[in-house]
């Protein structure tokens, strides 16, 4: 090691051990590999002579990767990255900040070593008292009905709407982030509810997201955010979740529009993804591309002379699964079977190599091993996109699969007052991962996945889970404004699902015909499920399905079923609907 160099550690028991044993303070410190401020740190401040020296002779120092762990994270995420989180060698919070030039970062060793020093008796007597102290569980109402999530809707619906900016679309201010789920929520619900001032939030903002400077117009693919008001200035990586939640926005507004600029935008960024964020031939899709703002700012002419941004090729099991639904929405909506191909040979790549029916979904794969099972992220939108293979396919194996995950999650993660936790409890836990942790988003993703499984199964546990998990974060949601917008998409799948039963072997033309029918029309709340009278007997019989000889589908909504016996009719009856459209 040479005079400037840290010894970073990983997150590990050998770790705290050392914090306890040297009686210090741990600098945790949170980056991640797409991070420009991350590498400016790196470069800058853990790079000078002195700052290095002062954090070894006085600090235990832990690196983390965001993305490898985000359940680290969640707990101590300074609000950026990077974040440099200062701990005692509990792992308990003495004070944090994000990025720390050099000039401010010696002082501030030198201030918080010496805190800790002189206080260290009076620290621990105070985290012993808040220790003891009982946490309150938040008040739950449970029973809650049709009305009480209807409320919840029209209410995100009315923020989403009073956050507009309707001079360059968005939501809110700069930073200006694309809030995908928001955009989703307020496109169904102009659908159900016919209000024109919603489709117009969500065709503007998409609009001026693909003119914008957010949009890589060279290469195709969208930035993370703008750091301007009107889009115009990027930070610029690029990550694989954010294209996958834009590409099903673009999607969904060009099913609802036939607006050529949003079918455009869809191509744009699958373009890229297949270029430079996927592996074609084995499947799997790469978790980011470094920020270069002068790469960026080449055409592409000469972006070709130079080397281009970094690729993280690390597969994370949420990401890929988020990115496997948007390429199989995208090859119905854009009739191109390769999309199609792609996800479903990396659905089979994740049960390959990252999937363990007793440790569930494992969170990242990386030069040929899994690391980091059970976390609930991946678990939720695991089920969410091997529910749509199976929708596709009509391959129970998909479904088998949704369910062992689904298993595992019960027997792990579920907590019976409601809610999932983000990862199984392990006595051995370190630090701020002792506590228990029940996020809202992922809880939001994970009520949505149950509620399709029982769609799709009739398994009436699926269902009791959902509608609990949905109850449990009834009283909070409000503080998320415009961030609870997933949650408000859980409650319409609830309160209004359409499901699609088509009834016929799985071969026959008409079968196949009414399958593709019924996934041309937009319907996010749609489940489709093939039932072959050869294969679903039991299924059948418990829906009171009659097996004719022609195929015929039976569309169910609100408590009625009604059977089409033409493929041509069934866009009519698949139309998101509710009682306040004009």
């Amino acid at each position: 090691m040479t005079e400037t160099e840290i010894s970073w550690l990983p997150w590990s028991k050998k770790a705290f051990q050392k914090a306890k044993e040297l009686d210090r303070p741990i600098l945790l410190a949170i980056s991640a590999v797409w991070c420009h401020w991350c590498h400016v740190m790196d470069q800058r401040t853990y790079s000078d002579r002195d700052v290095a020296k002062l954090i070894e002779e006085k600090f235990v120092p832990i690196k983390v990767d965001r993305d490898q762990r985000p359940d680290i994270d969640k707990r101590y995420n300074m609000g950026g990255w990077p974040t440099t989180a200062f701990l005692t060698p509990k792992g308990e919070v003495l004070t944090g900040a994000t990025y720390i030039p050099p000039q401010e970062m010696k002082p501030l060793l030198q201030r918080i070593s010496h805190f800790y020093k002189e206080n260290k008796d009076k620290i621990k007597a105070k985290l012993g008292e808040l220790e003891k102290e009982e946490i309150k569980a938040p008040s739950v109402e449970y029973g809650l009905d049709h009305d009480f999530f209807q409320s919840v809707i029209d209410g995100l619906t009315l923020e989403t709407a009073s956050s507009f900016d309707s001079l360059h679309g968005g939501l809110g201010d700069a930073p200006k982030f694309p809030h995908s789920e928001a955009l989703a929520l307020a496109l169904l619900e102009y659908q159900i509810q016919g209000h024109k001032a919603l489709l117009n939030i969500v065709t503007k903002t998409l609009q001026k997201m693909s003119a914008g400077g957010i949009y890589d117009k060279e290469e195709g693919g969208f930035f993370r955010y703008s750091t301007t008001r009107d889009w115009s200035v990027p930070h610029y990586e690029k990550m694989c979740e954010d294209n996958a939640k834009l590409l099903v926005n673009y999607l969904e507004a060009y099913q609802v529009t036939g607006e050529d600029v949003f079918e455009e935008t869809a191509h744009g960024i699958l373009s890229y993804v297949n270029a430079n964020l996927s592996d074609q031939d084995n499947g799997g899709f790469y978790g980011s591309q470094d920020a270069d703002e002068e790469y960026y700012k080449l055409s592409l002419l000469e972006r070709r002379k130079r080397t281009s941004p970094r690729i993280d090729t690390t597969l994370y099991t949420n990401w890929n699964a988020m990115m496997i639904s948007a390429y199989l929405l995208a090859s119905v909506v854009l009739k191109n079977i390769s999309y199609r191909k792609l996800a479903l040979r990396t659905v089979d790549l994740l049960l390959e190599k990252s999937f363990s029916s007793r440790k569930g979904m494992y969170h990242y794969y990386f030069e040929g091993k899994k690391h980091r099972p059970g976390l609930l992220t991946d678990q939720a939108s695991m089920i969410r996109c091997l529910t749509d293979a199976y929708q596709s396919t009509s391959d129970r194996k998909f479904l088998n699969y949704a369910e062992s995950v689904a298993k595992f999650m019960l027997n792990n993660l579920w907590n019976e007052a409601g809610g999932f936790y983000d990862r199984p409890k392990k006595a051995e836990a370190l630090g701020a991962l002792r506590t228990l942790n029940k996020p809202f988003d992922e809880n939001s993703i994970a009520a949505d996945a149950f509620l399709r499984l029982h769609y799709l199964t009739g398994n009436k546990k699926y269902l009791e889970t959902a509608k609990t998990t949905l109850e449990h974060f009834g009283s909070t949601y409000r503080r998320y404004g415009i961030m609870a917008a997933a949650y408000g998409l859980a409650a319409e799948l609830y309160l209004r699902p359409v499901q699609i039963h088509i009834v016929g072997p799985k071969k026959d033309s008409v079968t196949r015909v009414f399958l593709d029918e019924s996934f041309k029309v937009y319907n996010p709340l749609k489940v489709i499920e093939i039932l072959d009278p050869a294969e679903d007997t039991e299924r059948l019989t418990n829906l009171k399905y009659p097996i004719t000889k022609i195929p015929r589908a039976y569309v169910c909504f609100e408590g009625t079923c009604t059977s089409v016996e033409d493929p041509k009719e069934i866009a009519k009856k698949i139309e998101p609907k509710g009682s306040r459209k004009g």
